[in-house]
């Protein structure tokens, strides 16, 4: 089973974004140190992981960015990603750098397909440089592999197909769209930000297909209840993962070595509904945070 290690650099960012999951108290803890987050590459390493993420915050606001990702090439991960807001990579030599130094993967984040759309919701003008440095890498390198990463929001959920669209469009070769967790700033601004799954369950189908019809097979839908990915189980993330990648997080403040088990007993809870459902064993439920909001009435068991 593959191991992939996410080492959450700390919380500082360019962005702002409305539903920001780090949002709040998180930013004022301190971001590893460079010889810290080197410590935990070699350990991850040592536990016989091959994919490594490093994210945040932004992890290309790092000075010591490119020095860490050359360490993580050196140690001998197969993969080596960054999960990014985009706008660093707008400027070419930076691009040429951090690939020659052994970038092979990224994570984007866009959360719209117009520029007034994801700017309003990053609460900066990021538009521009994240599409532009998508088109740099993929200009630069014939090997590098880029998802993007779309938060399902109040604003942007009636526009997933075309979301998709775009994002294929702009060169992705996979895609995830994420259901938003309601902490930090998203919780804050709950009733702003958060749709219901009823609103949107009627445009998870077409996203996905949207990229199926560019050729795109990782085409996903994340943090969503089973219920609401019966037209095709195998699109849902967390179940597409299941036996076949293991995951471990590691952050200024923590350590999670069994990602998959933890989100669904701390993080995710079912109805009471739920144990009629026959997906109710390997079902990872909602997040806690939306059924202290909303209850469970919206889970209809299969």
């Amino acid at each position: 089973m593959e191991i992939k290690t996410s080492i959450i650099m700390g919380y500082e960012c360019n962005n702002n974004c409305r539903f920001c999951y780090d949002g709040g108290y998180k930013r004022t803890l301190p971001p590893m140190s460079t010889e810290q987050v080197k410590k935990e590459l070699l350990e991850a390493m040592k536990r016989g992981s091959t994919f490594v993420d490093l994210l945040g915050g932004e992890p290309t606001i790092r000075r010591d960015i490119i020095p860490l990702v050359r360490y993580a090439k050196k140690l001998g991960f197969e993969t080596i990603s960054l999960t990014t807001n985009g706008k660093m990579f707008y400027y070419r030599d930076f691009a040429e750098r951090i690939l020659d130094a052994g970038l092979n993967s990224a994570v984007f984040s866009i959360h719209g397909h117009t520029p007034e759309l994801h700017d309003y919701l990053t609460r900066s003008n990021s538009y521009r440089y994240a599409t532009q440095g998508l088109r740099n890498l993929k200009e630069l390198s014939n090997d590098i592999y880029i998802c993007t990463n779309t938060v399902i929001v109040k604003d942007n959920y009636r526009f997933l197909p075309q979301i998709a669209d775009n994002n294929a469009r702009l060169g992705a070769d996979g895609m995830e769209f994420m259901f938003i967790h309601p902490r930090g700033n998203a919780l804050k601004h709950f009733d702003e930000v958060v749709p219901t799954l009823t609103e949107i369950k009627d445009y998870l189908k077409p996203t996905v297909q949207a990229g199926l019809r560019h050729g795109i097979n990782h085409s996903m839908i994340r943090y969503v209840p089973m219920c609401y990915m019966l037209f095709d189980l195998k699109h849902l993330s967390e179940f597409s993962t299941r036996g076949r990648m293991k995951e471990h997080h590691a952050g200024p403040e923590f350590r999670d070595l069994d990602v998959e088990k933890n989100r669904a007993k701390h993080g995710r809870v079912k109805g009471p509904q739920c144990r009629a459902c026959k997906h109710f064993n390997i079902c990872e439920g909602i997040f806690k945070e939306y059924a202290d909001r909303r209850g469970f009435r919206e889970l209809v068991p299969v």
